[in-house]
């Protein structure tokens, strides 16, 4: 560097200033798409938070969890807040409790307004002049003229009060956030990855510390510690540990029995499978989920996942000997959905079930609420008929048609309409987050109740060999799938089949 003398450059130093925190949740990035996908120039977005609340008669308060639809716009975990948004000046302004003094002893106390600036990615902060459960929004933004601003709101369980009803528009703001969350940025990707990796390593102290545990509550216990260790404060949903029966019961949240002799999570000093049934289950099950995830695509049909892992499921049953008779009259009838009765999966994010970009019509506009519900009620055979047409034309063995006038033929009209599968939900696309998920489960009171106690179901189930499998209790499959351009990366780490039994065999020695 001629010209220079090396003291010179050593004596150099810079001073960097930031307005504001930095590393901040995009707020505004994320407020500006959802801005652009209602395709209005002008007018107010206007969204409330969670409320602080006491429990019934009592003096403690309930846990709070912030409003998944706030805290996108937003990326502000306070009670009581409001946001809104002016789309034709780029305005984002978030509206805090005003601190009650005699509280902040007791409670805390919500953040300031300069402390909100430097948090948060806004604008704006202020305070609202007083703490009403009904906010009525021409106190906090100037009157607008109804020819041309609108209010866009979530709905109208909202308590928020525009000047005139004329103003106010339910159906627009919630289409558009659910298109934009189903697309996650690079943020939310790296968000949910981490929580991915952090949910995993729970899951590897349960596998090592296996042998020491003799209760659900003690398994629950470890994962919830070692997530509280890594930073994760809050779990997406309760922690599922069902063992034996327990299984069969897809959220079952109780945590409250002993292993004594189930099977899927108590492991014998052998370190093998407890039962060759139930090495048999999970095998299946975990074959259902690696064909599933390798054909997860851009521009694939959630609703063609979920018709594969249904076939492929009817297929092991068949092949362990608990059903019996034609594969296709099996489908067909619906018995299948005795052990897989849930869909295949859900995009993922905010929310564990997360938001999936709402329906099209024809015209390629998106269908509010109501109308989704009613196309969903309203699908008629040969919608049905003619997607699955397509999903046969790569399925030969699976490419039947049945007469969907017999009311029997009731289950491929069930697997078209459960969420992300809904015929007319968009194919994937890159930055879609969607779990897959699998699963077979046992559960004695559905089966006696709904399908044993059912000539048209109990044909074909093999009561004999169940009664083997029903200490299995069920096996569930879940991995985080993110969508990409070419393909699909798997964001879920934690051990599966033989990487899983090698840690708890390890951990036995």
């Amino acid at each position: 560097m001629a010209g220079y003398e090396v003291d010179t450059i050593e004596s150099l130093s810079i001073d960097l200033c930031s307005k504001g925190g930095v590393n901040k949740y995009p707020a505004k990035a994320h407020v500006r798409r959802v801005a652009q996908a209602t395709g209005k120039s002008d007018g107010l977005i206007a969204l409330e938070g969670e409320k602080s609340a006491y429990y019934a008669n009592s003096d403690q308060k309930r846990h709070w969890r912030q409003d998944r639809y706030f805290y996108y716009i937003t990326g502000c975990n306070e009670p009581d807040c409001y946001v809104t948004y002016d789309i034709g000046r780029d305005v984002l302004t978030l509206w805090l409790p005003t601190i009650d003094y005699t509280r902040v002893f007791y409670d805390g106390r919500t953040s300031t307004v300069e402390e909100a600036l430097d948090k948060y990615d806004i604008d704006q902060a202020k305070y609202l002049k007083k703490r009403p459960r009904d906010l009525q929004l021409k106190s906090i933004c100037k009157p607008l003229r109804p020819y041309d601003h609108r209010i866009l709101m979530l709905g109208p369980g909202t308590s928020l009060k525009p000047p005139t009803p004329d103003f106010k528009d339910t159906m627009t703001l919630k289409n558009a956030v659910n298109a934009c969350r189903a697309v996650k940025d690079g943020d939310e990707i790296e968000l949910v990855r981490k929580a991915n990796d952090v949910s995993s390593e729970a899951h590897k102290a349960i596998l090592t510390h296996l042998k020491d545990l003799t209760t659900e509550s003690q398994a629950e216990g470890l994962f919830v510690d070692v997530c509280l260790s890594h930073g994760a404060h809050e779990q997406a949903y309760g922690p599922i540990m069902g063992s034996g029966p327990r299984a069969g019961v897809l959220h079952y949240m109780a945590n409250e029995h002993k292993f004594a002799e189930s099977q899927l999570l108590l492991v014998d000093a052998s370190w093998q499978w407890p039962s060759r049934e139930a090495k048999s289950v999970y095998e299946a099950v975990q074959k259902i989920q690696e064909e599933c995830i390798a054909l997860v695509r851009p521009g694939k049909k959630f609703v063609d996942l979920h018709w594969h892992a249904s076939h492929m499921a009817i297929d092991a049953l068949l092949g362990m000997g608990i059903l019996e008779g034609d594969h296709m009259e099996i489908f067909h009838s619906g018995t299948g959905t005795a052990f897989a009765p849930h869909g295949l999966g859900h995009h993922i994010g905010l929310d564990v079930h997360d938001l999936f970009p709402p329906p099209s019509k024809a015209d390629g506009s998106q269908a509010s609420d109501e109308s989704f519900m009613a196309v969903a009620e309203l699908q008629i055979s040969s919608d049905v008929q003619k997607a699955y047409a397509s999903f046969a034309q790569n399925h030969s063995k699976w490419a039947a048609h049945p007469d969907f006038s017999r009311p029997e033929q009731f289950h491929l009209k069930l697997a078209s309409l459960q969420g992300v599968a809904t015929l007319d939900v968009p194919p994937l696309e890159p930055g879609n987050i969607v779990t897959i998920e699998p699963g077979l489960y046992f559960n004695k009171f559905v089966l006696e109740t709904f399908f044993l106690n059912d000539p048209k179901h109990r044909k074909f189930i093999n009561t004999g060999v169940l009664k083997r499998y029903m200490p299995v209790g069920g096996v569930r499959i879940e991995d985080c799938i993110l969508v990409t351009e070419k393909g699909y990366e798997n964001l879920t780490k934690a051990p599966k089949g033989e990487e899983m039994l090698k840690i708890i065999r390890e951990a036995w020695r």
